[in-house]
């Protein structure tokens, strides 16, 4: 897996923290997979009824500024799109924020943030293949899309599932689904961990709205390499 510095030297050195909007191209997809899905908002996140299942492409999203610099983000939201080369205008916003209203699934709201922030310190910054991109879309999908009812973020964790809820996927036809799940089953394991600011929401009201990582100063960086390993999945040999 790429370190936290490799990833961020790619993403390069321009920031969007202080505009709050963003115009980028959508490029395509980079690392990804294909994932087997369904959703429903009617359903509770503990239903187990049936289920129309899509495939669908899960991964990194390339995104280009105007000045050539790039991105890659991850989608919050099933039911709107992007087009490959098209140009899209992102209001940059809280993660909690994500996806934008109205709507379903709606406002991620503070506990599913915390999921997702805890999700993003633990695995983000190691992403280096087809299968831990596609698994960490999916686990973005189900923090984002399930109906949560918990009082707070531990007991959130307890109602994440896969196989159950609003947000369902099939292991089978699917790229990374068991890394997905050991993901969402490690959040809050030693505590809920946070990448702060350097994660933003980006919604726009006709187009698929976005979490994106923005580079944070390099003492940051190196100050939060000791722990980026903490929690990773280790693949079979």
């Amino acid at each position: 897996m790429k370190t936290g510095f490799a990833i961020f030297a790619a993403l390069g050195v321009a920031s969007a923290a202080s505009a709050s909007s963003i115009t980028l191209t959508f490029d395509g997809f980079g690392l990804s997979g294909v994932n087997r899905m369904s959703y429903n908002h009617n359903r509770s996140w503990d239903a187990r009824g049936p289920a129309t299942f899509y495939s669908l492409t899960c991964g990194f999203h390339n995104f280009t500024y105007a000045s050539g610099a790039t991105r890659q983000s991850f989608c919050a939201q099933l039911f709107e799109g992007v087009t490959a080369g098209n140009t899209y205008t992102f209001d940059i916003v809280d993660p909690a924020n994500v996806p934008d209203e109205p709507g379903n699934p709606g406002n991620m709201g503070a506990i599913k943030a915390t999921l997702i922030q805890d999700l993003y310190r633990r695995y983000y910054y190691g992403i280096d293949t087809a299968q831990e991109a596609s698994a960490f879309q999916l686990a973005v999908y189900e923090i984002s899309h399930e109906n949560l009812t918990a009082a707070d973020a531990a007991g959130a964790v307890a109602q994440l599932s896969l196989m159950k809820g609003a947000f369902q996927s099939q292991a089978a036809g699917s790229t990374g689904y068991n890394d997905a799940a050991a993901m969402l089953a490690s959040l809050g394991q030693g505590g809920f961990q946070s990448i702060g600011n350097a994660l933003q929401g980006l919604t726009n009201p006709t187009a698929q709205d976005q979490l994106l990582v923005v580079p944070v100063g390099a003492p940051a960086i190196l100050a939060g390499l000791g722990l980026l390993g903490v929690g990773l999945i280790r693949r079979r040999k």
